[in-house]
Order: C-alpha cells, then structure tokens, then sequence
C-alpha cells in the first residue's frame, strides 16, 4: 500500500512539475513573439544604443558600449568611456548581441535549449518592445552568465 501511495505521489509530483515547465515556457514565449511584434511593427531599422554588458567566456566583451545599427545591420561599436575606440572588427564576439533582433534571437535559443535558469529576469521596452534587460545565469555551470541592459536607446534617420 505504501508503495502505491509513493508511485502516486510520485506521478503527481512530476506531473505538477511538467505543468509548470510548460506553462512558464509557454508564458516566455508568448511574452516573447509578442514584443518581438511590437519590435518590428515599429519598422526601427537605424538605431543607436549603448549598452552594458557582462557576459562570461573567452573572447567576450564586458563593459559599456555604444551600438550604432543601420540597416538592421550593426555599423559600429564603440566604447561607452573612449568612443575613439571602435571594436566592430575585433577579436571580441559580440554576434548575439549587436542587434535588437540579435538579442531576441539569443533570448528565443536560450529557451530552447534549457528553460532552467537559477537566475532569468528579461524586461522589455513597454513602447517599443526591445529587451531592456536580460539577466541569466544557471547556477553550478561555468561560462553560461549573461547580464545584457539598455542603457539609452535612440532612433536615427
């Protein structure tokens, strides 16, 4: 009898926690496509923002830096404290996080592949739709900390 009663308990306990999965995934993702909407619907393809940026691993950048996008396309980098200096062909990776639709690309993988951050805060732009904030981090794994802000954002002609 008690072994039933475990297998029970048991079942329900993962069913619960199946369902909760899902609809926190299924709650991201529809959080998700619909700023991503509001995003593209506002047609901004000529951007400036400077951004902060910690991100751990070898070869990424971490501080303050000012993305200018034409184009949807990423024309410069630069840093935020020495805008002199412009990173856009250096050693540095930042293809996941050049372009608004980059970061909703990175955010949209990260789903994907693991919905089990210790730490996962996302915050989108009410007007616009971009990701403001991106804060993750799994705890116990190496190399996996992203903290991703907008810091000032401007349309350009």
């Amino acid at each position: 009898m008690i072994k039933k009663q475990f297998k029970i308990l048991t079942g329900c306990l993962l069913l619960a926690a199946l369902t909760t999965q899902f609809s926190c995934g299924t709650l991201r993702q529809i959080e998700l496509n619909s700023n991503r909407r509001l995003w593209r619907e506002s047609k901004i393809t000529n951007y400036r923002m400077t951004v902060d940026l910690q991100k751990t691993g070898h070869a990424t950048p971490m501080g303050k830096f000012i993305i200018t996008v034409r184009g949807g396309v990423a024309e410069s980098i630069k840093l935020a404290n020495n805008p002199e200096v412009d990173l856009s062909n250096s050693v540095l990776k930042f293809g996941g996080y050049e372009t608004i639709e980059d970061i909703f690309d990175y955010i949209e993988s990260t789903e994907n592949k693991s919905r089990s951050w210790d730490k996962r805060e996302i915050e989108y732009d009410s007007k616009l739709g971009y990701p403001k904030k991106v804060n993750l981090d799994k705890s116990g794994v190496l190399d996996d900390e992203l903290f991703f802000q907008v810091l000032q954002f401007e349309v350009l002609e």
